[in-house]
């Protein structure tokens, strides 16, 4: 495939699925933000001068439900079990959203996945995603194959910049279907601690932290307009990323003064189409990946100042990281799903969100979220 985007291309959403603390699907998460319903809580983990860490973890009692056959290998632990299990739930609610589909599973070829990975930190052992994989791979509802899975390792942008490689999988590979999410739990030790270290956890003597939760969200993307998800005749299209780096990034290799560049970059190459579509000041909601951290405010100030010429002169900024904590690489797919789920409930509503999702490093992803009428697709 090239690296090439038509941005006539658009992918239509068949299916989302999701699971967070305030919410064990996409309708309970849904309501439960819309209720601003908060799954933070005091956890066991503490930081390195013994203050407890807030976290917005998945009630543990849901793990114990789901029937999944798990392969744990050598190294399996309570992180390993909610990712995997997470996954496991999300896939299986965007794939129930297509009876055709399921009944057809035994006769279905695997479905690519474009999946969400969290970034590398030195010292920091995330899940291994072979051992990931090969466990959705052999669940026998989920039409999965190892070999056909692209990974992506850049955290909270990653959902979205996958949007790319899911759009030329549809139309370069001729893909009728195809995945796109991540799952990711903050519960492991090295990764707090790593956190802890740079004074960037919610709790007591921190004045500038983040909750970290966990959570999965999984979109099933289409080409064909008849197969997407359909409200009063209208379905949901995510238009091609725009993606971009900002130098003045978190991780501790950038000296780059921090502007707020990146974003409002991301933000032109999503809003790029719109105004060739005639379709002018119209975004009623941005989408935001902001965790509660003074940090990612900024750059959220200067891309919609930069941009006001696509956005409505009251824009909302939704960022419910607020009420089920930083979802790390499933926060861009949680995100899309969540503006999409919004646009089809809301009728006859706005018709126009924007979604974005900021790495800790340099990268930055944002897409246009649209609802159109089937049959002008």
């Amino acid at each position: 495939m090239s690296d090439t985007i038509n941005d006539t291309d658009k992918a239509y959403i068949a299916g989302i699925g999701m699971i967070t603390s305030v919410g064990a699907d996409t309708d309970m998460t849904a309501i439960g933000i819309a209720a601003e319903y908060s799954g933070y809580r005091i956890s066991d983990y503490h930081t390195q001068e013994g203050q407890p860490v807030t976290m917005s973890n998945v009630p543990a009692e849901l793990f114990s439900w789901v029937e999944a056959d798990i392969n744990p290998g050598n190294r399996y632990r309570e992180q390993y079990d909610h990712i995997i299990k997470m996954a496991i739930v999300a896939l299986r609610e965007a794939l129930s959203q297509q009876p055709l589909l399921q009944q057809s599973l035994a006769q279905q070829s695997p479905i690519p996945l474009v999946l969400a990975l969290p970034e590398p930190r030195p010292g920091v052992k995330h899940i291994d995603p072979n051992m990931f994989i090969a466990n959705l791979a052999a669940q026998d509802d989920l039409p999965l194959s190892r070999e056909r899975v692209h990974r992506l390792y850049t955290g909270r942008a990653a959902g979205i910049q996958g949007l790319g490689i899911a759009l030329r999988y549809l139309y370069e590979a001729g893909e009728d279907y195809v995945l796109l999410g991540g799952s990711d739990s903050y519960l492991h030790y090295p990764r707090l601690h790593d956190l802890s270290a740079r004074q960037r956890l919610l709790a007591p003597g921190v004045v500038d932290g983040f909750a970290p939760g966990e959570g999965a969200g999984f979109l099933l993307l289409t080409r064909h307009p008849h197969h997407a998800l359909n409200q009063n005749d209208q379905i949901i299209a995510l238009h091609p990323p725009g993606i971009s780096e900002e130098p003045g990034h978190l991780h501790d290799n950038s000296d780059q003064p921090y502007r707020g560049d990146g974003l409002d970059q991301a933000f032109k190459g999503a809003l790029a189409g719109a105004l060739a579509d005639n379709h002018g000041n119209n975004i009623h909601t941005v989408y935001s990946s902001m965790n509660g951290e003074h940090y990612w405010a900024k750059e959220c100030s200067v891309a919609i100042l930069r941009n006001q010429a696509h956005l409505q002169e009251k824009i909302t900024i939704a960022h419910p990281a607020d009420c089920y904590g930083d979802l790390g690489a499933a926060t861009g797919s949680v995100l899309m799903g969540l503006a999409a789920y919004h646009l089809l409930k809301e009728h006859p509503g706005p018709t126009r969100h924007l979604v974005y999702g900021a790495a800790d490093g340099p990268l930055r992803a944002a897409v246009r979220v649209e609802k159109i009428p089937q049959n002008m697709s």
